[in-house]
């Protein structure tokens, strides 16, 4: 899937809804990559646009510097982050896909989360809720796979650990509009082809849903899904 993303409309035509999708998998024939691919051409038959940031295909740096951290009276942004943000602002969604490893998401997404979600956003804005700047008010949809099943991880207590560190964790901080998460489990290289068609149908559906809602048609929400 190709990244795109131009923000600036052509005169006299209506601004179209944006989504704004970030990756973490280093496979380029990963599961994940399908997941994507079936979000993306949903989003776009329904007429709305669709930016995808692969983050291993863009070899982006999850390493924060000194220089970047928040509270700096002179911060700039870096200038790998700075085009980041732009697409963050413009979108009216964001959309992570990636892989459950030990029990959490990829170091490289959890790098985008410290440079270019939490940029120049400070823990005593976090803790306050005071609304992090082209995040505030905007909804949060994460779809992860694990190899594991999900009975396994629910013994492990790891689904809904990973929600509330993570996914609501990000959202109440950076006062976003709600939360979703679809756990798609047993995704494993000998799963069956009907078993990975059904799993995209899912991810069809959701991003459906999610699209009429972003519209704003009352679909209802979409609910944490395992």
């Amino acid at each position: 899937m190709e990244d795109s993303a131009d923000a600036t409309p052509e005169a006299g035509k209506a601004v179209r809804l944006q989504h704004l999708l970030v990756h973490a998998n280093p496979s380029a024939d990963s599961f994940g990559h399908a997941i994507v691919n079936a979000y993306v051409d949903t989003v776009r038959g329904l007429g709305q646009d669709v930016v995808v940031r692969d983050l291993y295909a863009m070899k982006f740096d999850p390493v924060l510097q000194a220089q970047e951290r928040p509270g700096s009276d002179h911060w700039t942004a870096s200038p790998d982050v700075a085009p980041e943000l732009d697409l963050v602002n413009a979108a009216d969604i964001l959309v992570l896909v990636y892989p459950i490893w030990f029990g959490l998401p990829p170091a490289i997404l959890k790098g985008y989360v410290d440079r270019v979600l939490g940029a120049n956003y400070s823990f005593h804005e976090f803790a306050s809720q005071a609304g992090r700047p082209g995040l505030a008010g905007k909804p949060l949809l994460s779809f992860s796979t694990s190899g594991a099943p999900l009975s396994w991880l629910n013994e492990q207590g790891q689904p809904l650990s990973l929600r509330e560190i993570f996914d609501v964790y990000l959202w109440r901080g950076f006062c976003m509009k709600q939360s979703e998460h679809v756990m798609i489990e047993s995704v494993v290289p000998n799963m069956s082809a009907a078993y990975a068609a059904q799993q995209l149908q899912r991810v069809r559906e959701v991003a459906n849903r999610t699209s009429l809602k972003l519209a704003g048609m009352d679909v209802g929400p979409v609910a944490f899904e395992a």
